[in-house]
Formats: structure tokens, C-alpha cells, sequence
């Protein structure tokens, strides 16, 4: 019989897996080419801070009978299983077994809460994704990256008030690593001197969290302006290159460094 030991206690627990699987080897010498098995499932509410253990039996896909922590009794489905239910009543076969295995169970609770305290602040980006042209809609869109847990609210506020209409978001999506996103789209006309602002709402922060837009310079301008300074900057740097070749070309003017000068000697008669 395979034991395991909690940590923290002394006792040791005796699965009642190994006794069910001897009452069920019973019904596969009768009927073949069926299919049975044991769940056994810890249920934990972390906001009304219970524990139950419920396992039940099944076989040819029907449920035989089931334990229930709480009610702390075995109900039977079938007529096989209401004698098994009676015989497990009885003995109290399944309630010892059953008190050893809610110890698993409080212990399961207890690292499914310290692992829901942690909170992660999601990081939070305004980007414009269409700009206004004609009767169409400038959109931005409002990205929160990173969060945990998932619960979290995104609304868009427009000069201090909420807007409701023309915006659309997506669920929370898994990013595979416990982590979340979201992204929440604004449809808008742009007015001068008008203030946008993304409010994120999520259990990280003890107040909302408010991301203003900065409409004074859109995304692809500023790219615009930083190629065309990279290009006039060189071609600043060509042109003075140019010029500084073209002027000693013609002036005929050169340099030369003075490893190349001739050198003079002086014999013995000129220094007399």
C-alpha cells in the first residue's frame, strides 16, 4: 500500500485507492472490455475559507456512489451501489480513510492561497493604431501586459468622462506563464485640446491606475521626422566632404606629410 507523509504532521496517509481497486478487479472478472476508475477531488473557496473532499466510484460510465466530506456519508447511485453505500456506512470504511485525505486537502488550500495573495501590476501602453481621415475614426488601442491574477477592468476616459460607446475590448488572454494581457480599442473624432486616458483597474493597485494619451506628436510622424533628420544629417556630412575634394582639386594645393619633404644636407665648406 503506497504511503506518503504530509509535512508539518506525524500521521500517515493510507490512500483508499488499493480498496476500491480490489472491489472493482470484482466487476472486471464478470464484465470485460469495460472501463472503470476512482476520482478523488479536493473543492476549496479561499473567500469562505472551507474545504471539501469528495471521490466517487465509476464504472461503464456510470457513477456507482460518492463520498462527500461535508455530509460525511457515502450515497449510492445504482442498485450495486447503494449496498456498497450501506457497507461503507456501516463500517466506516471510507470516513476513516476519508479524514486522512482531507489533510492533503487543507494543505492544498493552503498553497492555492499564498499563491493568489501575490499580485503582478500589469504594464500599460497607449498606442494609436489608425489615424482620423475624412468620415473615418482615429483608433487607439490600450494594451495591459503582464498581470496577475486575471480579473482586471480597462475604460477609456475622455475629458474626465467615461466613454461608453465605440470601444471594444478582448478578453483576459493567457500568455502561457500564469501572466495575462488585454487590449481595449478606442474609436474617436480628435479635438483640439482634448484630453484621453486609459483607466486600468486591477487588484495590484489599491486605486485605479490612469494612462493619459499624448496626442501632440502620432507615432508615425515622429518616425517621419527621426528618418528625415538621419537623411539630411548625411547628406550634410556628403556635401562637406564633396566640397573640402573640390576646392584642393582646383587650387592645386597639397600637403604633403614631412616624411616626404626633401631633405637638405650641409657640407663642411658651407659651415665655414
Amino acid at each position: 500500500m503506497h504511503k506518503t507523509k504530509v509535512p508539518g504532521t506525524d500521521a500517515k496517509m493510507q490512500y483508499p485507492v488499493l480498496y476500491l481497486a480490489m472491489i472493482l478487479s470484482t466487476l472486471f472478472e464478470t464484465v470485460h472490455a469495460h472501463y472503470g476508475y476512482v476520482q478523488i477531488l479536493c473543492h476549496s473557496s479561499i473567500s469562505q475559507q472551507t474545504v471539501e473532499l469528495t471521490y466517487s466510484v465509476n464504472f461503464n460510465k456510470f457513477e456507482y456512489l460518492r463520498y462527500n466530506s461535508t455530509e460525511e456519508k457515502v450515497v449510492g447511485y445504482t442498485e450495486f451501489g447503494e449496498k456498497w453505500a450501506e457497507d461503507y456506512n456501516k463500517n466506516k470504511i471510507i470516513l476513516a480513510q476519508g479524514d486522512l485525505l482531507m489533510q492533503h486537502c487543507r494543505l492544498f488550500k493552503v498553497l492555492i492561497a499564498s499563491f493568489a495573495e501575490k499580485t503582478v501590476k500589469p504594464e500599460v501602453i497607449i498606442r494609436s493604431d489608425k489615424e482620423a481621415k475624412g468620415n473615418e475614426k482615429a483608433v487607439l488601442i490600450c494594451s495591459a501586459y503582464d498581470f496577475y491574477p486575471k480579473p482586471i477592468r480597462l475604460t477609456w476616459m475622455r475629458d474626465d468622462k467615461v466613454m461608453a460607446a465605440d470601444v471594444t475590448s478582448t478578453e483576459e488572454l493567457a500568455n502561457g506563464d500564469w501572466f495575462y494581457q488585454i487590449h481595449s480599442h478606442l474609436e474617436y473624432f480628435p479635438k483640439p485640446g482634448e484630453k484621453i486616458s486609459c483607466v486600468v483597474e486591477h487588484a495590484s493597485s489599491h486605486k485605479p491606475m490612469i494612462y493619459h494619451w499624448d496626442p501632440s506628436m502620432p507615432e508615425s510622424e515622429r518616425s517621419k521626422i527621426i528618418l528625415g533628420a538621419v537623411g539630411l544629417l548625411m547628406g550634410v556630412v556628403i556635401a562637406a566632404g564633396g566640397l573640402i575634394y573640390y576646392k584642393r582639386k582646383h587650387t592645386g594645393f597639397y600637403r604633403l606629410p614631412a616624411c616626404l619633404l626633401p631633405v637638405q644636407t650641409v657640407n663642411d665648406t658651407e659651415l665655414q
